[in-house]
């Protein structure tokens, strides 16, 4: 197999970019084989744009030998059911973000890609950027030493009323499965675990504060790390202008921070955790201890980050070398948003990982409460081909 041919399963805003990439942003290892989506009109317009063969049923396309990977650009619940099939179909899966709605979902589309030895691939594209590559790098090298406080603000994803109108299944629960943490932060709680380690623990506030949708606009949360006194906590919102992303990772030897595109180093002239037991001085402070700023330098990318994700996993299929996020990272965001719910909505500290049980009941309890029916029940009956695929024997 000389390139990877890519089906893309949903030709709505995500797919379309989807489908720019495959037929040619990609480079020679990457060709876009068909499209699909349930609307049959959008399905033969993708079709005839890109000058490949179109069809409704996802399965279908699975069947017809025209394409080697399944990129999956749905409404999130049908992710677990389109990415099993696909799998199932002996095809390699690039999921759109989030992986699923729910851990539950999650695991089972990670279980099945393991069980028939085919990749899976998440579009969490963010990791990509190289501000955040090279905050990695640094953490992860020890540059700022032990990491004790994780900070992210990501104000900066803010959305009209108009955008929520304009899809039957955005801002509902039985459509979307929930607001801004499982639409907009999952590149940022996925940035957040990567660069600043897993939480054990989280509790924190959900609010719809300024749109008229079903779900949240607006979350603030506090972590708890295994490690003694390490503290995190994220801001998000799409409500709120002017925006901004800061990322602030502070260790024993320094202090990170990433904000408006750029990357800023405060390195300490002696560590904390020896400055304050060697520094006679009984005043506030310490004129012996200094903080030296510097900004870091960071290479400049070129081209789609979203490309570029499809590149790797291609790259991947071919030679197994390392694609940017696979299932089993991309679960820990997920892990962290579905933690999040369970703590903003019951009011309680919730720890890791997730119990799969208690989300899925939570989900069916807000859909009672709050759903006004806008999703067309999206939720169930995905819910209800995951079932059914689970419970076949295959």
């Amino acid at each position: 197999m000389g390139k990877v041919r890519y089906g893309v399963v949903g030709v709505g805003n995500m797919g379309r970019g989807h489908c720019d990439n495959c037929a040619g942003a990609c480079g020679k290892s990457v060709s876009l084989g068909a499209v699909c989506d349930i609307i049959a009109e959008r399905a033969a317009e993708a079709g005839e744009r890109y000058g490949v063969p179109h069809f409704t049923d996802a399965q279908a396309m699975y069947d017809s030998h025209l394409v080697d990977a399944a990129v999956i650009a749905t409404p999130h619940y049908w992710h677990a059911p389109l990415a099993i099939r696909a799998a199932r179909a002996g095809l390699h899966v690039l999921c759109e973000k989030p992986l699923a709605s729910t851990v539950g979902a999650a695991r089972a589309m990670i279980a099945e890609c393991r069980k028939r030895k085919v990749a899976l691939g998440v579009v969490l594209h963010h990791r990509a950027r190289p501000v955040m590559m090279r905050m990695k790098q640094l953490v992860a090298g020890g540059r700022i030493g032990e990491v004790f406080r994780v900070q992210l603000i990501c104000s900066s994803w803010f959305r009209t009323q108009a955008y929520y109108d304009s899809g039957a299944w955005r801002g509902t629960w039985d459509g979307e499965g929930g607001g801004v943490l499982i639409n907009q932060a999952p590149h940022h709680l996925d940035l957040f675990q990567w660069i600043g380690g897993m939480p054990r623990r989280v509790i924190g506030l959900l609010h719809t504060r300024a749109h008229e949708i079903e779900v949240e606009d607006t979350a603030n949360f506090l972590f708890e790390y295994p490690e003694k006194g390490k503290v995190g906590y994220l801001y998000a919102t799409t409500a709120e202008e002017p925006g901004i992303e800061q990322f602030v990772v502070s260790g024993d030897k320094g202090t990170l921070v990433a904000q408006r595109g750029g990357l800023r180093l405060g390195k300490l002239k002696i560590p904390i955790h020896k400055h304050i037991m060697t520094s006679k001085r009984s005043s506030a402070g310490g004129a012996e201890q200094e903080t030296t700023w510097q900004d870091v330098k960071v290479r400049e990318r070129k081209g789609s980050l979203h490309g570029e994700v499809a590149r790797a996993f291609a790259a991947h299929v071919l030679t197994g070398s390392p694609m940017y996020i696979d299932g089993d990272e991309a679960l820990k965001e997920l892990e962290l948003s579905n933690a999040m719910y369970i703590a903003g909505y019951k009011g309680k500290p919730v720890d890791l990982p997730v119990d799969a049980a208690e989300m899925e009941r939570l989900m069916t309890d807000l859909e009672r409460r709050y759903s006004t029916g806008k999703g067309q029940g999206i939720r169930r009956a995905a819910s209800a081909d995951l079932k059914r695929l689970l419970s076949a024997k295959k």
